[in-house]
């Protein structure tokens, strides 16, 4: 075979693995997202009653929960044992936890099948960038990361709609049946085009339980139960537990030959720019996706479709950032196309904070859309700078501890949001006496007042992130031959 002739072959395969990881993303994104419309009929199906609804949250919490702890041991199992092999092991863990859902009695089994399901759902992700960056030659991986990116986002884009649709033609459980059948072609497509696929080195498994451990008792700290709060030292004492079994994790590292993660692995200032710029990205992002919906709810009076189809003109942006911000990142480095989604997400944000209780569906578009396409911009940049700058046998573990970063992001930004944000407004509403003329108007403007409050801080952290988004460097490194390759 001619040598002209190879390098089609070779490309044409990277093509097809590109597309399977492509795949199982938008799949397993699709699952997150899809339940928010399914869980009025799963509720009534498993059993509750108007008393235990509050427990519905669980149905959320436990794929966050799998979710969270399987990251970044996924991560490493990966970069030990086979990028290829464990992505098609993950959808595989994916479909059986679709299956179990589907086919679950009662509540609380449902919930475990969901942890499950987010084992491998969550998987997808980070081990996909690692996959790509092995894949394609460096200056294509950034696009490769903005085509995973807008993948995922498209699945979250998509998901309500396929889940609303699924339940009312044929009934919630099958939404979760037909996650089966979409996610057996990517499982096997990436198994067979890892079949050369090279692979070594050890796990960490007691550091591996110790991180899950600490980032478990972490998750459950976070998400309480706002109808029945549990008692406060009790949540004091999970955080304690979360950052004491931390502590043992770094130690842990510090002394094992081959750790989880590399703590090293860090130093380098586009690495940990990242890791911070993505921080900040998913808290502003959760500003957002909490933010926008409750605004249309609590102010504008609309309903909750009205709140998802505003949101809409946000959401729908991203992807086609993602795939700008890989583009541009590919041909000046990740620097560039990071500030740009930084002040696009800035000027969104100020745009949001200049809402009144009557804006025009200009004022309401394109604040959403600037916003939208910022956010995406972030996202390939993070990435490349990340995993062109580890080492070969570390790209899944840094794309896990990235993609963690993020999520920590929306944790700590909802935690605010529930905290500072309903305190602001709950001290205005308080103030307002209930016999005072145009009592409503009041209410409403103490909670125009609060929302805007909290747009103005998210364009703030924005603008400041811009800091770590410099570090990121102008170029991306250079990188080695694909894994599928032979020789």
């Amino acid at each position: 075979m001619s040598r002209r002739a190879e390098r089609g072959r070779e490309r044409g395969g990277g093509l097809w693995l590109l597309a399977a990881v492509a795949g199982g993303v938008f799949v397993a994104a699709d699952d997150q997202t899809s339940v928010v419309t399914v869980l009025p009929a799963l509720i009534r199906d498993v059993g509750l009653t108007s008393s235990d609804l509050y427990l519905a949250s669980w149905v959320v919490n436990g794929y966050l929960l799998g979710y969270v702890a399987a990251l970044p041991i996924v991560g490493r199992v990966a970069d030990a044992r086979g990028r290829g092999r464990v992505y098609a092991g993950a959808l595989a863990v994916f479909a059986l936890g679709s299956a179990l859902v589907a086919a679950a009695p009662a509540f609380w089994p449902l919930v475990a099948a969901r942890a499950l399901q987010a084992v491998g759902g969550g998987a997808a992700v980070p081990v996909a960038m690692a996959i790509v960056v092995a894949e394609l030659p460096p200056a294509r991986r950034a696009l490769g990361l903005g085509a995973i990116a807008a993948a995922a986002e498209a699945g979250a884009l998509i998901g309500p709609l396929w889940g609303g649709a699924v339940t009312e033609l044929l009934g919630w459980r099958w939404v979760f049946w037909l996650n089966i059948p979409l996610a057996l072609p990517c499982l096997a497509a990436a198994w067979r085009l890892a079949g050369g696929e090279r692979s070594g080195g050890r796990v960490d498994w007691p550091g591996a339980a110790l991180i899950a451990a600490a980032l478990a008792a972490l998750t459950v700290a976070v998400a309480g139960d706002p109808l029945a709060p549990r008692p406060w030292p009790l949540t004091a004492a999970l955080a304690a537990a979360a950052l004491a079994l931390g502590a043992l994790f770094v130690a842990r590292q510090r002394a094992a030959r081959e750790p989880m993660v590399r703590l090293a692995m860090f130093a380098p200032p586009p690495v940990w720019a990242a890791a911070a710029l993505s921080v900040v990205a998913g808290g502003g992002l959760i500003a957002v996706l909490i933010g926008v919906p409750l605004f249309v709810n609590l102010v504008l009076l609309g309903d909750p479709l009205d709140g998802g189809l505003t949101l809409l003109r946000f959401t729908a942006a991203v992807p086609a950032g993602a795939i700008a911000g890989g583009w541009i990142a590919g041909r000046s480095g990740p620097r560039v196309p990071a500030l740009a989604g930084l002040l696009l997400g800035a000027a969104g944000f100020l745009g949001l904070a200049a809402w009144d209780a009557s804006p025009s569906a200009a004022r309401l578009t394109a604040p959403l859309l600037a916003g939208g396409l910022g956010f995406g911009l972030l996202i390939a940049p993070a990435s490349v700078a990340v995993l062109d700058r580890v080492r070969e046998g570390e790209r899944a573990a840094a794309a896990s501890w990235l993609t963690l970063a993020r999520v920590a992001g929306m944790l700590a930004g909802a935690g605010l949001l529930a905290s500072h944000g309903l305190g602001r407004f709950y001290a205005r509403a308080g103030a307002i006496a209930f016999d005072s003329p145009g009592f409503e108007a009041l209410v409403a403007e103490a909670q125009v007042s609060t929302f805007s409050e909290v747009w103005i801080a998210a364009a703030a952290a924005m603008l400041l992130a811009a800091v770590f988004a410099w570090r990121l460097g102008p170029r991306a490194g250079a990188g080695g031959p694909a894994w599928w390759r032979p020789g």
